[in-house]
């Protein structure tokens, strides 16, 4: 029978063990065109660790139906749950120290998919013609943007940028939309920016979302890689005869493969790493050591402590195969429906707006039968949201 503190360690191997669970796992994936319906019925067949990421998914794709009810309300309930987390608080800051160390598996987004989100958000709010409350969103989405783990990185998630300039410009704040446009040309100096009486935007998605792999020895890390395949690249506004071109203002795959503009190598246990590390197995036996010598002096004389510390050495080749074995494997969970270019146009449309279609291209070809019409809606403000995605 083996000894109290032999006891205690096997125990302890035990749990080590448990806490390297499988990944996170969500329901099978579902065709990028999908409506939100299947996402709704998750929300209760689901794992709860996948909530949001499934409120990401009604939120998009109830968006790009034109269902904005059901989408403002699965993203209002995404953020709420990212700001918990992820917002710039004090509250918030000891909270991500917590969840970082016990609630991983609980699906807050990578920073992208978060910036996206309040990207969707604020665009519903243009919509609306609430441009104050959509430059605050395309704003906090900026700031998730910034958020790697801990380390703040400067945000350059240049479509945020263009469309808090874009609602300062309709909410006549001019000041605020030149300070946006002035970062803008830093992160794209060759955009054109937009005439002073521009009131219509024209927003496009093209490509599929970036894909998230598992890669390494029992997939311990994932990669990013860009979706496929891309039939398009390119997005033509079309009025009348007149094509226009509009401006690729953000590349999603590489928002999700960066963090700060530095490429990201490999995502180990959440943090973006541009090398692989060791197991750390020394450390782990140097603090045990430490444990059970400063509980040496509470055991009693009968060689309880003598025992334990022989264990160290009988259990240290099981630790050695249990650290090789059982390394958690990468959580390859992802926001499927986003795009992997978003596109930009303004113009001075008027009201009603002239009847617009896009044209999608791939390397300056016109691609046969894709063109679409826009979906425009003029809110109160008689300022225009013109809306198509190619899938």
């Amino acid at each position: 029978m083996p000894k109290p503190a032999l006891c205690v360690l096997l125990g302890g191997l035990a749990l080590a063990g448990g806490a390297f669970a499988a990944p996170p796992s969500s329901l099978p994936p579902l065709p990028y065109d999908a409506g939100p319906e299947p996402f709704v019925e998750r929300l209760e067949s689901d794992r709860p660790t996948n909530w949001v990421l499934n409120q990401m998914e009604i939120g998009a794709r109830a968006f790009w139906r034109g269902d904005y009810a059901l989408a403002k309300s699965a993203l209002d309930d995404a953020i709420q749950r990212i700001d918990a987390v992820f917002s710039d608080s004090e509250s918030a800051a000891k909270a991500r120290r917590l969840w970082y160390d016990e609630g991983s598996k609980d699906f807050k987004g990578e920073p992208y998919e978060r910036a996206m989100v309040f990207l969707y958000r604020g665009l519903i709010f243009l919509r609306d013609g609430d441009y104050e409350n959509a430059r605050a969103a395309f704003r906090r989405g900026q700031l998730q943007d910034a958020f790697a783990e801990e380390d703040q990185n400067r945000s350059d998630f240049a479509a945020l940028v263009f469309l808090e300039a874009w609602a300062s410009h309709l909410n006549r704040d001019l000041d605020l939309s030149q300070e946006a446009l002035a970062q803008l040309k830093r992160l794209r100096p060759d955009f054109g920016g937009f005439a002073e009486k521009d009131d219509t935007l024209v927003f496009a998605e093209t490509g599929l979302a970036p894909r998230k792999l598992g890669d390494g020895a029992s997939h311990s890390y994932f990669v990013y890689r860009r979706g496929k395949p891309i039939g398009e690249n390119q997005v033509q506004v079309v009025n009348g005869a007149a094509a226009m071109q509009a401006y690729p203002i953000e590349d999603i795959y590489y928002q999700a493969s960066t963090r700060g503009g530095r490429e990201i190598d490999k995502i180990l246990q959440g943090k973006a790493q541009f090398k692989a590390t060791t197991g750390g197995v020394g450390s782990f036996l140097a603090d045990t050591s430490v444990t059970l010598s400063s509980v040496g002096a509470a055991l009693d004389a009968g060689g309880q402590f003598g025992d334990a510390m022989a264990a160290v050495g009988a259990v240290s080749g099981v630790l050695l195969i249990v650290s090789s074995s059982t390394k958690p494997q990468a959580d390859v969970r992802t926001w499927s429906s986003l795009p992997d270019t978003v596109h930009v146009f303004t113009l001075a449309g008027g009201v009603p707006t002239p009847p617009l279609t896009a044209r999608f291209l791939k390397s300056g070809t016109p691609l046969e039968g894709a063109e679409k019409p826009l979906r425009c809606e003029t809110d109160p403000n008689r300022k225009t949201l013109c809306l198509v995605r190619a899938h």
